[in-house]
């Protein structure tokens, strides 16, 4: 699996989450239900990984 990457280099918490929210969103928009457990295996380039989403209660719109 060759992972696209953003433009520029994730470097701060910051811009991992403004990354992701794109990623989530855009499975939104596309149909793709992202809730549930997802394994990222790296092939080596670092630790395979497991993600978990989860549909928080409510819609406030904040953290």
């Amino acid at each position: 699996m060759n992972p696209d990457l953003p433009d520029d280099e994730l470097t701060n918490s910051e811009d991992f989450e403004r990354t992701l929210g794109r990623v989530l969103l855009s499975a939104l928009a596309g149909d793709v239900d992202p809730r549930g457990s997802w394994v990222y295996r790296t092939d080596g380039a670092g630790p395979d990984l497991e993600v978990m989403v989860v549909e928080l209660e409510g819609q406030s719109g904040s953290d």
